[in-house]
């Protein structure tokens, strides 16, 4: 996993519209998104919108009520095109636009991320249960863990075992879902160039961190 990296975010910046779906009808549609746990339930077919609020378009950024999802500023956003293999997608807004800015679409990449007896085992180590399944979509969802060092209420995840192995794309999202309530989140990971691309261009938001 040495070519790999997390991109930690350091803050989220930008609130979903509309909010009484979270942000995810425009995305994945009235039917395409769980209601209990928020997890999609099919690949994104409409783009992000955006609130005016609490947001400038520079660098790159992590939205509110989203733990695994990337904007970044178009320049930047077609920079990073031109070296590495992304889908992009144009974020719109709610209101007057306050820039151009592109989402990342993370493809989910393997069968497994990590041994599932480790990761039961850490998740009961921290929040004394392991995880649930949905009673509305079938979704089983890890309690919160994130790689290390993690604030809480997150525990941290056992050793990567990726498989199969990621090959040649430059970012995915695990296999595995993870959170608590109406929060639902993939792991991520960066080529370690791009993680290291978009943390030198927006210091404040991100940081490219060494993975096990």
């Amino acid at each position: 996993m040495a070519d790999f990296a997390q991109l930690y975010f350091k803050r989220q910046r930008g609130w979903p519209w509309p909010s009484e779906s979270f942000g995810m009808t425009p995305m994945f549609g009235e039917d395409g998104w769980c209601r209990v746990c928020g997890v999609p339930l099919r690949k994104q077919a409409g783009s992000m919108v955006l609130e005016r609020r609490n947001i400038t378009v520079e660098g790159g950024w992590v939205p509110y009520l989203f733990g695994d999802t990337i904007c970044l500023e178009s320049s930047l956003a077609l920079a990073a095109a031109e070296k590495f293999n992304l889908d992009l997608r144009p974020i719109a807004w709610h209101g007057v636009s306050p820039g151009d800015a592109l989402q990342i679409v993370i493809p989910v990449v393997g069968d497994a991320w990590f041994d599932h007896g480790e990761l039961r085992a850490k998740a009961i180590g921290k929040h004394g249960s392991a995880g649930a399944r949905c009673a509305e979509c079938g979704t089983w969802r890890w309690l919160p863990l994130g790689f290390a060092p993690m604030p809480p209420p997150f525990g941290t995840l056992p050793p990567l075992r990726v498989r199969p192995s990621l090959g040649a794309v430059d970012v995915a999202a695990s296999p595995e879902v993870f959170g608590d309530g109406l929060m639902a989140f993939r792991q991520m990971l960066f080529r370690r160039e791009l993680a290291e691309f978009i943390a030198a261009a927006s210091p404040r938001d991100f940081e490219a961190r060494t993975v096990r």
